[in-house]
């Protein structure tokens, strides 16, 4: 894999489709770590979906892939406070009613400055009392899923480019591919 820095956060936030590569309590204490790979429109699907009414009425299906040349993602959120896993089939965006939503092209790593995420970990946990900082709200929106992280601070983002023979992120090393 080729590292392409210690600060990939604007790359991350370009992405227009990420998918889920694994989740990790760590490296340390109170740290979360989260591998995304970054996904294309593949260039297959010329044939269409095989009814032709569908393919006219929506056009040709493409199928959205990851593979050689995409970025994998190393999100790396330090003094976790709580995460939570919502899955992509259930799961209802923070922001569906906002301006700068999903559909608005709203990136796939976002900050909310509150939401109803922050109230619960406030009203579930004794963080509140016992820190005298605001928490943050972090959602890293995957086609898989949409991981919520309440922390103290910006996570840590390092990309490095999937190679043909990548095996995939390796939970338990710190890093993809170590």
């Amino acid at each position: 894999m080729i590292v392409l820095g210690t600060d990939a956060t604007d790359l991350l936030t370009a992405e227009r489709f990420l998918r889920f590569g694994g989740l990790e309590a760590g490296p340390e204490y109170d740290t979360v770590t989260l591998w995304v790979d970054s996904a294309e429109l593949a260039d297959d699907g010329e044939d269409g979906s095989g009814n032709p009414l569908f393919d006219s009425l929506v056009g040709i299906p493409k199928t959205i892939e990851t593979g050689p040349g995409c970025l994998r993602y190393c999100i790396t959120f330090r003094d976790c406070l709580s995460y939570a896993w919502r899955d992509e089939s259930y799961g209802l965006p923070e922001d569906t009613d906002a301006e700068d939503g999903p559909e608005a092209g709203a990136p796939l790593l976002r900050q909310y400055q509150g939401s109803a995420f922050l109230d619960y970990v406030a009203q579930a946990t004794r963080a509140g009392e016992v820190l005298d900082v605001p928490f943050l709200h972090f959602a890293v929106c995957t086609l898989d899923a949409t991981l919520d992280v309440a922390c103290l601070a910006a996570p840590e983002v390092t990309a490095e480019m999937i190679a043909p023979d990548d095996p995939g992120p390796k939970p338990g090393l710190g890093k993809p591919g170590r």
